[in-house]
């Protein structure tokens, strides 16, 4: 797991800021999401939330 060393904007899964310490997963496309919304997202899709034909 990856923790975010600096703000980053905001989730678009949960639309909660991204803060430094938060517990983050990168995608191939560079997407980053919280790991906890990223996991529960890939239990239902099998694609980026924001590049869905990725």
């Amino acid at each position: 797991d990856d923790v975010l060393t600096k703000d980053a904007g905001e989730c678009v899964i949960c639309l909660e800021e991204l803060l430094q310490g938060d517990t983050i997963a990168r995608l191939p496309c560079l997407c980053i999401y919280h790991k906890s919304c990223i996991d529960s997202w890939f239990e239902v899709n099998r694609s980026c939330p924001e590049h869905p034909s990725d």
